[in-house]
C-alpha cells in the first residue's frame, strides 16, 4: 500500500483513489486469477481507502491538529504497547497456524519495540514542519491500518469463509500492527520529505 499512500499524499485523495482500485484489479488479473483466487471488491475497497483517507487526513486542516495528533499518536503507542507486553506474557492467546510459540514469542517482542518506536518517532518529529506533518502521517497510518487490518479484511474473510474467527485471529493481528505501521511511517517520511523538497520554488 505504500506506492498508494504516497499518490494520494502527493497528488490527492483522487489520484490516491484511483491508483488503489488500479493496483489491485492489476494485481488481480496478474496473479490471483493465476493461483485461483476469487474477485473480492472488498479488497479493492481497502487499496482505495488507503489512497484516499491519509491524504484526506494529511490535506484537511484542523484547529491545534499538531498537539491533537501528538496526543492522539501517543495514546496510540500506549495502546499498542499494553497489548504487545499483554500477548508477550500470554503468548498462548496469540493464535497462528504457522507459527510456533518461539516465533509468537519473537513477533510479541518486536511489537513491543515498534510500539516503543511509533512513540519516538512522534516526539522527535514534534517539532517538524514541511507540506507533510509527520504527526498527522503517522496517525494517518496507524488509523488506515486499524481500519482495514483489523476490521474490514477480517470482514471480507469471514464473507468468504464464515468459518473463519476474527476474533480467534485478532491477537496476531494486533502484534503485527505496530511492527507493520511503524516500517510504513520510517518509509514514508524521508520519500514524502523529498516530494516535499522538490515540490518547492528553487
Amino acid at each position: 500500500y505504500l506506492p498508494i499512500i504516497l499518490a494520494g499524499v502527493v497528488y490527492g485523495p483522487v489520484y490516491g483513489g484511483v491508483a488503489g482500485i488500479v493496483q489491485d484489479l492489476v494485481g488481480f488479473f496478474l496473479f490471483g486469477i493465476a493461483h485461483g483466487y476469487a474477485f473480492h471488491p472488498g479488497y479493492t475497497l481497502n487499496a482505495a481507502l488507503y489512497g484516499i483517507l491519509p491524504a484526506l487526513l494529511i490535506r484537511a486542516s484542523i484547529q491545534g491538529e499538531r498537539k491533537l495528533f501528538h496526543v492522539l499518536n501517543y495514546v496510540a503507542a500506549a495502546v499498542l504497547l499494553g497489548l504487545s507486553t499483554w500477548y508477550f506474557f500470554d503468548i498462548d492467546a496469540v493464535y497462528s497456524r504457522t507459527l510456533d510459540a518461539s516465533a509468537k514469542l519473537l513477533l510479541s517482542g518486536f511489537a513491543l519495540f515498534a510500539a516503543l518506536g511509533i512513540a519516538a518517532l512522534n516526539f522527535l518529529m514534534r517539532k517538524a514542519g514541511g507540506r507533510f506533518q509527520p504527526s498527522k502521517l503517522i496517525f494517518a497510518v496507524v488509523a488506515m491500518y486499524a481500519l482495514t487490518s483489523l476490521f474490514l479484511t477480517p470482514l471480507w474473510l469471514f464473507s468468504v469463509n464464515p468459518g473463519y474467527s476474527i476474533w480467534l485471529n485478532l491477537p496476531l493481528r494486533l502484534l503485527k500492527m505496530p511492527i507493520e505501521a511503524t516500517l510504513y511511517v520510517l518509509i514514508l517520511l524521508p520519500d514524502l520529505n523529498v516530494f516535499d523538497k522538490l515540490d518547492r520554488p528553487s
